[in-house]
């Protein structure tokens, strides 16, 4: 069922049931009002008939006469019984009662009833030592029919309204959602052909506004990861492709003619360099999208990073033995604690300590270890050929290579794996650099205090 006919459809019952308790309560607001309007007027002939018939000496003639004028004033098909009583319990009556009516006649001082049409008041009355009972019975012929056709009124508006409810919510409710649907329709002609489109905003103020700004937003993010994509794939193959086209042009010209011994060590050396590079990129390749599909499942662990540092650095004079990195450390020999995934973070710290040796010819490079309270901050500082501002504000993209490195081999993406496994342990990396003057990086992570 759409929503628009479960709006409408909701909205028409609440309505009617709204419809109907107002037309009800109407009637038995009317009904009790005139039956407590017609009480009082019998309780006003009562009055006047006991004046009338047992009290008619202890007035003067002109009061008399005002009374009597008052009785003339009769309701419809009133009728009027004064019953002197020896003894309650031998009631004779001249008018017909029902036998549950005349026996509260006995029992109650005033009693107030009515069967059918008929209502009627009867009260007990004691003139001079002797006990009346007084009964008058009349029948609200006007206000019965006022309520009659109050009561078919109501019936009529009621059988017609609640269809007209239905017909107006329906037709209300589909013209409400009209924008919604074209916005439907245009959200369903947007694919990757025409992601540059967007949904068009009438009123951001209101709930539909607001869908459609959320949605533009989500296209905003998709044709960004599309437009990222795009580059990585064009990227990714630039880099893969140069490094086999090299194998395989070496490979060619080795085995076009025969040549002498150092020459086909001087090929292999060559394919061996291009086989490097091309296996660096794939495993840095296999790791970032490994990093970006699994980062719940990364497993972490608490480490000491002073000692932890004092293996990647072991490891990479294992690599490259005439790097000239100096470990300084701010702190004595307290450990300091963090929660890491070992693997990938001396993935993170090896690409940066790599690039530091790369692009300053080996030349000096400083790592120093500081701690606050609550982090711990890593700085790697070269004296190479820096960045520049241009380049430095994209060096975090995947394959983004700084114009003044690209004759040093590289695949651009050693930088954009350790941003992705620094964010993964919640922490931050940022790069200062000046052309000429070397780079400083810094890693800042969270300490992890028991």
């Amino acid at each position: 069922m759409k929503i628009s006919t479960r709006l409408s459809l909701a909205f028409s019952l609440i309505a009617s049931i709204i419809f109907i308790v107002f037309g009800v309560s109407i009637y038995w607001f009317s009904a009790n009002h005139r039956n407590s309007e017609f009480q009082e007027r019998l309780k006003e002939r009562v009055l006047i008939t006991e004046k009338i018939f047992l009290e008619k000496d202890s007035f003067s003639q002109s009061e008399f006469e005002i009374i009597k004028k008052q009785f003339s004033n009769t309701l419809m098909h009133e009728t009027e019984e004064v019953v002197e009583v020896a003894n309650r319990e031998e009631l004779i009556f001249s008018q017909k009662y029902p036998p549950d009516v005349a026996h509260n006649f006995q029992l109650k001082d005033t009693y107030y009833f009515e069967y059918n049409d008929l209502q009627g008041l009867s009260k007990w009355f004691n003139i001079k030592g002797k006990d009346y009972l007084i009964i008058v019975t009349a029948i609200d012929e006007m206000g019965l029919q006022n309520l009659t056709f109050l009561k078919d009124r109501i019936i009529l508006l009621i059988i017609i309204g609640i269809p007209l409810l239905f017909l107006s919510s329906f037709a209300i409710t589909k013209k409400a959602l009209v924008p919604l649907t074209e916005k439907i329709k245009h959200a369903n002609a947007i694919g990757a052909s025409n992601l540059h489109q967007r949904l068009i905003v009438i009123n951001p103020e209101d709930e539909i506004g607001k869908m459609a700004i959320a949605f533009n937003n989500l296209l905003n993010r998709l044709e960004a990861s599309f437009e990222a994509q795009k580059a990585f794939i064009s990227n990714a193959s630039h880099e893969i492709k140069n490094p086999l086209t090299a194998i395989i042009g070496e490979a060619e010209i080795a085995a076009s003619k025969t040549r002498e011994s150092e020459d086909y060590i001087e090929s292999l050396n060559h394919i061996l360099n291009e086989a490097e590079t091309l296996n660096t990129t794939v495993d840095n390749l296999l790791q970032l999208s490994k990093i970006t599909a699994n980062e719940a499942g990364v497993q972490f662990e608490h480490i000491d990073f002073t000692s932890f540092l004092t293996e990647v650095k072991t490891s990479f004079d294992f690599v490259t033995p005439e790097n000239r990195i100096q470990l300084v450390f701010d702190m004595k020999d307290s450990p300091v604690p963090i929660l890491a995934n070992k693997g990938l973070l001396k993935a993170a710290v090896f690409n940066i300590l790599d690039n530091a040796c790369k692009f300053s010819s080996n030349g000096e490079v400083i790592v120093s270890v500081s701690t606050s309270p609550k982090r711990l901050t890593l700085q790697i500082t070269d004296q190479g050929m820096g960045i520049s501002k241009i380049d430095i504000e994209k060096i975090k993209a995947p394959f983004y290579r700084g114009k003044n490195t690209l004759q040093i081999k590289g695949s651009g993406i050693g930088l954009s794996l350790t941003d992705k496994i620094i964010r993964l342990h919640n922490g931050e990396l940022s790069i200062q650099s000046e052309l000429g003057e070397g780079t400083e990086v810094t890693i800042a992570l969270p300490l992890h205090l028991s």
